[in-house]
């Protein structure tokens, strides 16, 4: 199809369709080739400048490139670019207040050229690494983003529809400022700004559909108090000065992390996905609900049972990490997701004897359509065994046949007795489970204990309870035990014989 269409087209706009599917990189050197390629890259819809770009093949003892020589290469790109048909300028370069009138340059260009995406990333440090340590200190002065540029016409900013900014410092002119009229997305990572120009900024982008803040330490409220009637996606993440929130607007996506505190928004019942990581789960109550709550931990299905408000009867994706102290202590409501498909639990269980995964088995009940169940564990060395027959019976609650549930995943299973309980259960109640799949490894892990390590001895241990006790009651071929393997081999005396490798 791409090959009829090209074909129906003059020379020169076959050379340009070409050129523009190329990376600037590479479009530029198309301008060696002969007189007719030279000037094709100018018109390149794409303009992504990075330190890698200048990446070259370095002898002993040369130079390295520095922020500079990326000033210098965007610069004389820009000047012999045509400023037309722009989709994106992006810049990923550590540029912070000494490079002010560069910057400004680039961001007056995408207005000019009418670009519909602009991305600011003046940072050397990523996104974890913000969240884990901080604002590095004897960091430079940020740049002061270029807001009274997008005030002297209306047209100024009309054409943007994506704008992200990182390691920025923002702040609104008193008067004069347009805002961004088409914006549909705006991501701010280690911006500085205050929440009255956050207001100010958000009251005028009317037709925000996603909004992404992350490590934006300054902020202290988030409130939009004018209408963001198209605003379905709102992601917080690490903004640990953040006392409240306020959001005049109808979500279909929430994800946040960080810190909890009181949230508002105008209306709940939209909601769709729900992700949430959190570390102390007992404040999160207050995402949705006012309530005088003790300090003490609160298990994560006491969470779901109670800490949910009713509106979000047509929640379909909800992901909730925590830390599990101690055991389920409140009652459990029933069938209150009845929309709900896909559960992903992340538990770090702190609790040892106090903590019960057969408790989880109400989760069953709570959400009667859920077709995909998700089930992460990080367990702290407490002094469990795996389950041996001579360990007690293992315990049968009363169930009913669940059939929605089609996929299972659990992951850092050591066959501990209330483990090989829960599995039992979900296996028996899912009457059309299609996969089953019970990992002894651990692929979460809480973000201060990196140190505990765990050895092969668990996961062997996890896999021989998972095989002899879960893999052997299924009837239906669906269960897949992984995290260990039986290796075979003949032994010196011709008798074949096996042994197990994680």
């Amino acid at each position: 199809m791409l090959f009829v269409s090209l074909s129906l087209m003059p020379l020169q706009n076959v050379l340009s369709s070409i050129v523009s599917r190329l990376s600037l990189r590479y479009a530029i050197r198309t301008s060696v080739l002969s007189r007719q390629w030279k000037h094709l890259w100018c018109d390149h819809p794409n303009l992504r400048f990075h330190l890698y770009m200048l990446e070259r093949r370095r002898s002993r003892g040369s130079a390295p490139v520095t922020e500079h020589d990326l000033i210098a290469l965007v610069n004389r790109v820009l000047q012999q670019h045509s400023g037309t048909g722009i989709d994106l300028l992006k810049v990923s370069c550590a540029l912070h207040s000494e490079h002010p009138h560069h910057i400004d340059r680039w961001v007056k260009f995408a207005i000019v050229s009418k670009a519909e995406r602009l991305v600011l990333r003046l940072s050397k440090y990523t996104k974890a690494y913000l969240s884990a340590i901080g604002c590095p200190a004897g960091r430079p002065e940020r740049y002061s983003f270029p807001c009274h540029i997008f005030g002297a016409s209306k047209d100024d900013g009309s054409y943007l529809r994506c704008l992200q900014l990182s390691s920025v410092s923002l702040n609104l002119p008193a008067q004069g400022f347009n805002g961004f009229p088409n914006l549909t997305k705006l991501t701010m990572l280690d911006v500085k700004i205050t929440d009255e120009h956050l207001e100010c900024l958000l009251s005028k982008c009317s037709l925000l559909e996603f909004l992404g803040i992350a490590c934006c330490r300054t902020l202290t409220t988030l409130r939009a108090i004018c209408p963001l009637n198209r605003l379905k996606h709102l992601k917080l993440q690490d903004c640990r000065s953040v006392k409240h929130i306020e959001m005049n607007c109808g979500l279909i996506t929430l994800e946040y992390s960080g810190p909890m505190i009181p949230l508002q928004f105008a209306t709940t019942s939209s909601l769709r996905n729900v992700h949430i990581n959190l570390f102390d789960i007992n404040s999160t109550l207050r995402i949705f609900r006012r309530l005088s709550m003790s300090s003490d931990n609160i298990a994560a299905l006491d969470y779901i049972t109670t800490g949910f408000p009713s509106t979000l009867q047509h929640l379909e994706t909800l992901k909730l990490s925590n830390d599990e102290y101690k055991r389920t202590t409140s009652p459990v409501r029933l069938v209150d997701f009845i929309y709900l498909r896909h559960l992903r639990l992340e538990l770090n269980i702190f609790g040892g004897w106090e903590t019960d995964a057969l408790d989880y088995a109400y989760l069953l009940d709570c959400a009667p359509s859920l077709e995909k169940l998700e089930l992460h564990m990080w367990m702290q060395q407490c002094g469990h065994v795996p389950y041996r027959e001579e360990h007690g019976e293992l315990r049968s609650l009363p169930w009913h046949p669940h059939t929605h549930l089609k996929s299972i995943h659990i992951t850092g299973f050591f066959g501990h007795k209330d483990q090989v309980e829960l599995a039992l259960h979900i296996l028996r109640c899912s009457t059309m489970l299609e996969a089953m799949k019970i990992d002894c490894r651990v692929t979460i892990m809480p973000e201060d204990n990196h140190s505990v390590i765990y050895k092969t001895r668990e996961y062997l241990d996890g896999y021989l309870v998972a095989t002899a006790f879960v893999q052997a009651a299924d009837q239906n071929n669906v269960v897949e035990v992984l995290g260990a393997r039986k290796v075979f081999f003949t032994a010196t005396d011709g008798s074949e014989r096996f042994y197990f490798v994680s």
